[in-house]
């Protein structure tokens, strides 16, 4: 890696965000002190002969992308779920968690982090649901401190299979050893200099009143405030023709009736939302994540972009096994996704405002620069790091990716509309370098090379909790080595097991409603 004291960027396009959050592309110099930006200006002088000078002239240089929900253990089931949807991921994927070793995790994790990176990602929030043991979450939290990442890692409980074969798991979110995992991983953090901030996840919501506010107010520093609170609690959520239809509640509706929403809470996926969920996000400063590739496949249209919650929206890869793990990938998908559909509605007369008259518009009702804000600024909200990243600007984090603008993909494009570029146009490739608090993690198109880290989650322990020999050297050829060998011994575990039957399984143990399921009509 490479780690100066201070680095200038010379002459590149700044994608500089004003206070309304409208994007300005300003042609000028930026100063990096430490893990901070401290000078943006034009002709700025280098303040030590030890600064790292880098021409970026004709560049454009933007924010690093903030994922708001993502799985980055599950890089060694790419490829699997290409034809899925939840009922057929939860077993084939997800619940293949208990098989991992902590080695395993730590490459899953450790590759998922730097495909992230890859892609201009310098922030994710991480629902990490892969810890069959107690060793898992130090393993997971060694990966990230090694690939340089930012991120709010965002414990589960320990998860454990109820059969196993076919495969089925079980874990208690209102256990008091949940409680007591939470409090242990995260008494010393954050980690990593400060980027690794430590989280908690609630997936079941439908437990009594008294048992979801006592979970949110340990998770917020107990009744004393006297123990560590998460950086943010974070829910999926699903609604719709499987889980009880119009009559339903949602999540965030759950969770509006018992009291605990807050800023610190992020809902996500939460499709299918019920009319007033919307205003609950504003006035209780909730947000919401979407993730347009696993949300598209599975059939249900992700929500980012309603006009009622797009203030508290934001964007997530969810599944980097389901497809691309990059930023401008799920902007361009909720943007062409949010387009269609506003054209089909005018079109089929639905439209608010205009029922019943069948409408075209010449407009296209959102922008580029919509979908841009939601890798960004709208992100950083809701991974409770609006004041630190998601915008570059003088004291914040240095999280910057540089994007070439001569491939053959940004040729022409990025001088006429540098954020048209990056969501329509860009790919991975594109970017040849990647900043993460003041570090360059990634520089001429290629990932850096990386030095393991120790496990920081338990320094008070006399052997290494983490999974990996600390002072290790990696290059992503050696990452991507052991991710192989690791996703070949994974699948001999899985040899002979009855994912057909788990499938039922899954439909029963979430009650969702068979006679709606298309494949049981008659």
């Amino acid at each position: 890696m490479s780690s100066t004291t201070s680095l200038l960027l010379r002459g590149g396009t700044l994608l500089l965000h004003d206070d309304t959050g409208h994007v300005r592309p300003t042609v000028a110099d930026v100063l990096v002190e430490g893990a901070l930006i401290s000078n943006i200006a034009a002709g700025i002088a280098p303040p030590s002969k030890d600064t790292r000078v880098i021409d970026v002239t004709g560049k454009i240089i933007g924010p690093g992308y903030v994922d708001t929900h993502h799985h980055l253990w599950q890089t060694q089931n790419k490829g699997v779920h290409g034809d899925h949807t939840l009922v057929r991921y939860l077993p084939s994927g997800n619940n293949l968690s208990v098989l991992y070793s902590t080695k395993d995790l730590f490459y899953g994790q450790l590759s998922g982090a730097l495909e992230a990176i890859d892609g201009g990602t310098t922030t994710v929030v991480d629902h990490a649901h892969c810890n069959p043991s107690t060793e898992h979450p130090h393993a997971a939290v060694q990966a990230l401190i090694t690939s340089g990442l930012r991120c709010v890692y965002c414990l589960s409980p320990r998860i454990s299979p109820a059969t196993s074969n076919p495969p089925t798991v079980k874990m208690d979110f209102y256990a008091s050893e949940t409680v007591e995992a939470f409090r242990a991983l995260a008494a010393h953090g954050p980690y990593g200099s400060g980027r690794i901030h430590i989280g908690q996840t609630l997936d079941n919501v439908y437990a009594s009143g008294d048992a979801i506010r006592e979970f949110y107010s340990e998770m917020r520093g107990g009744k004393d405030k006297k123990h560590p609170a998460a950086k943010i609690i974070t829910t999926h959520a699903a609604r719709g023709p499987y889980s009880g239809g119009d009559e339903a509640p949602s999540v965030i509706q759950t969770l509006h009736s018992h009291g605990v929403l807050g800023p610190d809470v992020l809902i996500s996926h939460g499709n299918f939302p019920c009319p007033d969920d919307g205003k609950l996000y504003a006035d209780s400063g909730a947000h919401v994540s979407s993730t347009p590739n696993t949300e598209l496949q599975m059939g249900v249209f992700p929500i980012a972009l309603r006009p009622d919650h797009q203030p508290n929206a934001s964007l997530g890869v969810d599944c980097h096994s389901w497809g691309a793990g990059d930023m401008a990938t799920q902007m361009r998908m909720m943007l062409q996704a949010a387009r269609v559909e506003r054209g089909e509605k005018l079109a089929a007369g639905t439209a608010e405002g205009h029922e019943g008259r069948k409408l075209w518009s010449i407009d296209t009702g959102f922008t580029c620069e919509d979908v841009y804000n939601l890798g960004t600024i709208g992100g950083a909200k809701a991974a409770g790091l609006a004041d630190e990243v998601g915008r570059l600007k003088i004291g914040y984090k240095a999280d910057m990716v540089v994007y070439e603008t001569d491939s053959p993909r940004m040729l022409a494009a990025a001088v006429e509309n540098p954020i048209a570029a990056i969501v329509l146009h860009s790919c991975p490739a594109d970017i040849s370098m990647v900043v993460v608090d003041g570090i360059v993690r990634k520089e001429d198109a290629r990932l850096v090379d990386l030095v393991v880290a120790p496990a920081e989650s338990a320094p008070h322990q006399t052997v290494n909790r983490g999974a990996v020999e600390p002072g290790t050297r990696l290059t992503w050829k050696d990452v991507a080595t052991e991710v192989i060998d690791s996703r070949l011994k994974l699948k001999e575990k899985t040899r002979g097991l009855d994912f057909k039957a788990a499938e039922d399984l899954v439909v029963d143990a979430f009650h969702w409603d068979r006679k709606s399921l298309l494949e049981a009509q008659t």
